[in-house]
């Protein structure tokens, strides 16, 4: 598309059943209880007004139907944000995925109007919205549209200060129209964000496991042993016992030693729950991540799904996600619960890879179920999904992960529906609350909605390691400078310890930490 080329954006409000939250350009949303009424119509100019990013050209028009899609869509019929030329063919937003929330949560600030997709005939994957400010101002009449953002794939965030903005009727008896979010991701994507997150900033990210216990160069112990890496293997036999691995590539006499050996070793002796919150909170943390379940499987609570392959059944004997959970929210910080979606060596899981994911059963027998228990009991404010797939039809997001299935419940029936928060690993094209991007991810500019940074203290693992040296730790100045740089550039930095299979934060970690606290005393 040429920088010349006008993109046409049609804010389309028109009259549809009496349960509609628009009404002949009446918006209606709700703070709480009752209803607030904006009336939007006065801000119909013929020709619309005119806008430009610096790149493009746009028109956004108030007040209008665009009765037909064009002849490049296939002539549907479909009222929608459209944008059109050329190259693209891509309706934003109809009516029924129409979304409407206050300002800053306050209804006399003003309100958003957020159109998402939900066509058929959009030709490409990513969820899409054109978002409105209508910013209450009375100063300004009319007023007009000043400015038009493009961020994360084809959301246009647009800025209207107008004394349509404010609201003109409250009803404290009406009901306003339920908003609630479909199992798709084009409505899911659009799920107004709780603020908490916002104000956050840091928050430390643990990795803990059964891994922890041969803590031998990362957290994907289990994977390197079993695909016959060769510095695992003989590590693994030398140290443990036979594992069985390509014996005749690695004679082994002795003893076997399975990976699921370790779970009796891993005991948390001296883990302290209400010391790793304080820590954490002397640090300058806000929140915190912990791993519920890493690719291996094991969890670190109660699990019917992992039947002696958790916390209480095994090792520990403890339930250490409520455990952490309770200490972490008496020192007053948010807690979130980090969850493979895959298990690398689950029965059920090889088989739906082995199906070409024909069945599901991983997904609908153990993920799912798992996932509901844990955010009934827990209540965790972020979903930390990771490990999307293996084989390539288990990257698919929808038809094998069923992940807009469990945020449509998580976002509209959930006991943390107003305040939990996920992020955008859930498999291909998906959305989320937040961007993670890569491990260790920065963009190097300002990203205008919201993303979250997730980083190491020692270089090369997430799960602790001891083979590696006081070299291989990351000193405090560059830490800090991750963080300014994350923070500076609208993201949160989610800062990683791993803990050792005893219980124990050493002291490495806790020095880096309290530095980083020391500093945010002065600097915060």
């Amino acid at each position: 598309m040429s920088v010349k080329q006008v993109i046409l954006l049609s804010v389309i409000f028109f009259v549809v059943n009496t349960k509609s939250i628009f009404q002949s350009c009446v918006v209606k949303t709700s703070a709480g209880s009752g209803c607030y009424h904006y009336d939007l119509s006065t801000l119909y100019q013929p020709g619309g007004y005119d806008l430009s990013d610096g790149n493009y050209n746009y028109t956004v028009d108030v007040c209008q139907n665009i009765a037909k899609a064009p002849a490049a869509c296939g002539n549907q019929q479909a009222p929608a944000f459209q944008i059109v030329s050329a190259q693209l063919c891509i309706p934003i937003g109809e009516i029924n995925s129409l979304i409407t929330y206050p300002i800053n949560g306050d209804p006399n600030q003003g309100v958003r109007v957020i159109y998402s997709n939900g066509s058929t005939y959009a030709q490409a994957p990513y969820p899409r919205a054109v978002i409105f400010d209508f910013i209450c101002d009375t100063s300004v009449g009319v007023g007009k549209p000043l400015s038009v953002v493009e961020a994360r794939q084809f959301r246009y965030f647009v800025s209207w200060p107008t004394s349509a903005g404010c609201p003109i009727k409250y009803d404290p008896s009406e009901s306003c129209p339920t908003q609630t979010f479909q199992p798709d991701w084009g409505s899911l994507a659009f799920r107004p964000t709780p603020s908490w997150f916002d104000d956050v900033k840091f928050g430390i990210f643990i990795h803990w496991g059964i891994f922890s216990v041969p803590s031998y160069k990362n957290e994907w112990y289990w994977r390197e042993l079993m695909k016959g890496n060769p510095d695992y293997v003989t590590f693994h036999n030398r140290v443990y016992g036979c594992s069985g691995v390509e014996p005749n590539k690695f004679p082994c006499t002795g003893p076997s030693f399975q990976y699921a050996d370790f779970a009796p070793m891993f005991k948390a002796e001296l883990f302290n729950p209400d010391q790793w919150a304080d820590l954490f909170k002397r640090a300058g943390a806000k929140y915190v991540v912990l791993t519920s379940k890493h690719h291996e499987g094991w969890c670190n609570f109660p699990s019917a799904q992992h039947w002696n392959w958790n916390s209480l059944d095994q090792g520990p004997h403890r339930d250490l996600v409520g455990e952490l959970t309770n200490s972490v929210r008496t020192a007053g910080l948010h807690m979130g619960l980090y969850h493979s979606l895959r298990e690398w060596y689950n029965p059920l899981y090889i088989q739906d890879n082995n199906d070409n994911c024909s069945t599901t059963s991983f997904v609908d027998e153990i993920l799912l179920p798992t996932l509901y228990d844990m955010t009934a009991r827990y209540k965790p404010d972020i979903i930390w999904a990771d490990g999307a797939g293996d084989a390539q039809c288990t990257l698919d997001s929808v038809s094998y992960w069923k992940a807009p299935k469990f945020l449509s419940w998580l976002y509209n029936d959930s006991p943390v529906k107003s305040s939990v928060l996920v992020n955008d690993r859930w498999g291909s094209h998906s959305g989320g609350d937040y961007s993670t991007g890569p491990d260790r991810y920065s963009p190097g500019k300002l990203v205008p909605e919201k993303w979250e940074s997730c980083y190491t203290i020692q270089k090369g693992s997430w799960g602790f390691d001891r083979t590696e040296d006081i070299t291989d730790y990351w000193n405090t100045t560059s830490l800090l400078y991750q963080l300014v740089s994350t923070v500076s550039c609208n993201g949160n930095l989610l800062l990683n310890v791993g803990p050792t299979s005893d219980g124990r934060i050493v002291p490495t970690f806790e020095e880096r930490l309290l530095q980083i606290g020391e500093w945010l005393k002065v600097y915060n």
